[in-house]
């Protein structure tokens, strides 16, 4: 059984994979079943860590 610090890596993981594809958040937010503000959430997250 997968923790939920795993599901919510690999929910992530498909956000960034879905979003470099070119797929808009919206597209994202019903294929993945979130809400726009958790995909900007974690868009944003990795903006800061990387820049």
């Amino acid at each position: 059984m997968r923790t939920e610090e795993e599901a919510k890596y690999d929910l992530d993981e498909r956000i960034f994979d879905l979003y470099d594809n070119g797929r808009s958040i919206q597209y994202i937010t019903k294929k993945l079943d979130t809400t726009v503000d958790y995909i900007v959430s974690v868009l944003r997250d990795v903006s800061i860590e990387t820049g």
